[in-house]
């Protein structure tokens, strides 16, 4: 897709076939597991646009007619699936995708993904995989996963760098590589070691400066529900906002 056609930071120039990857690549995955699901997580992060990162992503997917995708396809080629409506493909496939339009940043893309499976089938993942930029499997790997006391042997990081960061693509940027690598290890590895639930002001402070459209940080729609599920969690007044946090405990999907 072109670059046009993306509202990235700075910080992103030139990543939208880094992005576009990590979709394809998400798809496939779905493809060769019929009892899979999968969450494009991201809220309304872009003061210019109303619409979050998720619904943009599905966007993409059926701009693209799928990449002809479908169902069962198996190498996600299209060559061995059969055509969607008006030849396209995501046969058997859009209906196992789910949006999430609440997360503000990398754990809370995790925990509503979580939510959103339980939501629509009834139970937790049996095994979670994750499809980002390979640079941040450490903040994943090492603090959201820890928090969230998901068994990290039923979770496997799926890293795609951008091309950029490959010393043997011709892309390569030795510098930019370097300046993303020690950004992450500081903002990113480093501040969420520091507050693994991402309470402080730091962390917090990020998600209320992406959170334009002021969408309201509770993850329950009600206290039945968030009993029904089992989360060891609550609601806590933050002065300048309200949020819901994880609280110490047993979690539900450590059974």
């Amino acid at each position: 897709t072109s670059p046009n056609a993306w509202l990235l930071s700075p910080l992103q120039h030139q990543e939208h076939p880094t992005l576009t990857t990590h979709i394809h690549t998400s798809l496939t995955l779905l493809s060769q597991d019929p009892h899979s699901l999968l969450v494009f997580s991201g809220g309304f992060t872009d003061h210019r646009v109303r619409i979050s990162e998720a619904a943009s992503y599905l966007a993409l997917c059926e701009d693209a007619g799928f990449w002809s995708i479908n169902s069962g396809s198996g190498s996600g080629s299209g060559e061995e699936g059969e055509e969607g409506e008006e030849g396209k493909g995501g046969k058997g496939l859009k209906e196992r995708i789910l949006i999430e339009e609440k997360a503000m940043d990398s754990l809370q893309n995790l925990v509503f993904g979580l939510l959103g499976f339980w939501r629509r089938v009834g139970v937790w993942p049996e095994k979670v995989m994750v499809v980002s930029m390979g640079f941040k499997g450490g903040r994943f790997l090492g603090c959201h996963i820890p928090a969230l006391k998901f068994p990290l042997s039923r979770v496997e990081f799926i890293g795609i760098n951008p091309e950029y960061m490959d010393p043997s693509s011709p892309e390569y940027d030795e510098e930019r590589t370097k300046s993303v690598l020690e950004g992450e290890k500081s903002r990113g590895y480093d501040a969420w070691k520091a507050d693994m639930y991402g309470t402080g002001d730091v962390l917090r402070g990020k998600r209320i400066s992406r959170d334009y459209f002021k969408t309201r940080g509770v993850w329950f729609e009600s206290e039945e529900e968030r009993e029904r599920s089992g989360v060891r969690s609550e609601v806590r007044d933050f002065g300048d906002g309200v949020e819901e946090v994880l609280v110490g405990g047993r979690q539900p999907w450590e059974d």
